[in-house]
């Protein structure tokens, strides 16, 4: 778990950066700095240079001092469950004050190269690659934890008869995946209206997850489990049914198979929607695979007693 303060450390890293570029750059900047600008390109709105760089410092150091806090804390539980929770809260500052540090360095280094007319441009990639640095501050917190699936009531096979066919079927929404989404796509677009045209495009990444995630049909029957995107009709997973070599119905946590949606994860995979129930499959190759239904118990009997169809 002490990688988990590594990661902390990093998080620190852009805060640095802000301080750092501030002593070498302060004496140059002008007294304000374009903090907005219109579709054309052109800077319409503007704010104190000194009072800008003082509000993201302190976002950053807000995000240092919550890396710093959950990774100390966690090393103190030693708990499995809450190291995955740190590990989220980790990735989360690290994008926040990587954020941040972009958009200073974007900002001051477009009033560096003109100050009459700073122009952002293609600076606003320096933003983009402060998200990122979420993605560095995960990779050094380390693996999250593989799940220990509670022992969960044993599923007797679905009654059938021997010529009798049996099928399940359900669709799954998740309102606050649309949501997030869809304001993902409202705010992206916001920015494309009134700060960086380039990023129409952009919007079309939450559209499409959501058209991917909001509705997903789930099918058990003789050829395995299939889940399909409901509103594209896209293919999502299919797990023939001699790959199953047993099927259970058991209670998850999202933060132990690595948060919401679509997960892929060393051993295992699941389409978590929330926390809860989930139809849990162990597949003959040693993987898993998890989806959260209301009702898990009835396609894990009918996949149990299908499963047992199969000749040896």
């Amino acid at each position: 778990m002490r990688r988990l303060l590594a990661a902390a450390a990093l998080v620190w890293l852009p805060v640095a950066v802000i301080a750092a570029t501030w002593a070498m750059w302060s004496g140059e900047l002008p007294t304000r700095v374009a903090t907005h600008w219109g579709t054309s390109g052109a800077p319409d709105r503007f704010s104190s240079t000194t009072g800008f760089w003082v509000t993201l410092l302190a976002i950053g150091i807000v995000a240092g001092l919550t890396a710093l806090t959950a990774a100390v804390a966690t090393l103190r539980a030693g708990a499995p469950a809450e190291a995955d929770v740190a590990r989220f809260l980790l990735i989360g500052a690290g994008a926040a004050a990587g954020a941040v540090a972009g958009m200073w360095v974007a900002t001051a280094t477009a009033a560096l190269a003109n100050p009459a007319d700073p122009r952002l441009g293609w600076r606003f990639l320096w933003f983009v690659a402060g998200l990122a640095w979420g993605l560095v501050v995960r990779a050094a917190a380390g693996r999250f934890s593989r799940p220990v699936l509670p022992a969960a009531p044993g599923v007797d096979p679905l009654d059938l008869g021997p010529t009798e066919r049996a099928a399940y079927s359900t669709t799954l929404r998740s309102p606050l995946i649309t949501g997030v989404t869809l304001a993902s796509a409202a705010l992206v677009a916001v920015l494309a209206a009134t700060v960086q045209p380039g990023l129409w495009l952009v919007a079309a990444i939450p559209l499409l997850a959501g058209l991917t995630f909001g509705r997903i049909r789930v099918t058990a029957d003789r050829r395995g489990l299939r889940l399909v995107a409901g509103l594209v009709g896209v293919p999502l997973k299919h797990i023939p049914l001699t790959d199953i070599a047993t099927a259970e119905a058991a209670d998850i946590n999202p933060l132990e198979w690595g948060g919401w949606g679509y997960r892929v994860l060393p051993g295992r995979a699941a389409l978590v929607l929330r926390g809860g129930p989930a139809l849990v499959l162990h597949l003959r190759d040693g993987h898993r695979f998890a989806v959260t239904l209301d009702h898990p118990r009835t396609p894990a009997a009918l996949l149990t007693a299908l499963q047992s169809r199969i000749p040896d």
